[in-house]
């Protein structure tokens, strides 16, 4: 297990004050909320913690793994740009990757379109999302939705997108 890793796992489960995430939650959590990367790195990092045993995903969420080390995290633990960038690097040995992940579809970025086509800022709307979600206890993307829906935008088409995305974990 990458210590590296396992670090920014713990700090990003500290800061959220939670261990058990769906992936969108993750990414969107690592890249809008902290602004520790961009959303693509965040996608190599979560790669890369699954594969090193980090994080383990079942039932379609992503938890620690039964050996998770006790860290002492730094307060304002930031991961060291070294880190992302092995993450981003691919791996000797090609990962197994489950037929879930294969065929899942990111909408974020999507529906972040759609958000800024209506005015809306990509920071207002993950902010607003992430607080339906913890709310509600729903999808990141359907929370999104509801935030686009109150915001005026046309979500016809977004929803089943959307529908199928999650479904589709």
């Amino acid at each position: 297990m990458d210590d590296g890793l396992a670090m920014c796992a713990a700090a990003f489960m500290r800061n959220k004050g939670k261990d058990v995430f769906a992936e969108n939650d993750i990414l969107m959590g690592m890249s809008m909320d902290l602004r520790w990367m961009s959303h693509s790195e965040a996608k190599a990092v979560l790669s890369a913690m699954i594969r090193d045993g980090v994080l383990v995903k079942s039932s379609g969420v992503y938890r620690p793994a039964p050996d998770f080390p006790v860290l002492d995290i730094p307060v304002a633990y930031r991961p060291p740009r070294d880190l992302i960038e092995r993450a981003l690097k691919p791996s000797e040995t090609p990962a197994e990757v489950p037929a879930e992940q294969r065929e899942h579809v990111d909408v974020m970025p999507m529906l972040m379109e759609a958000a800024e086509s209506a005015g809306m800022k990509r920071r207002d709307l993950i902010s607003k999302s992430n607080q339906i979600c913890r709310d509600m206890g729903i999808h990141i993307e359907a929370a999104a939705l509801i935030v686009l829906r109150d915001a005026g935008v046309d979500i016809t088409e977004l929803a089943g997108k959307v529908r199928e995305s999650i479904v589709s974990r």
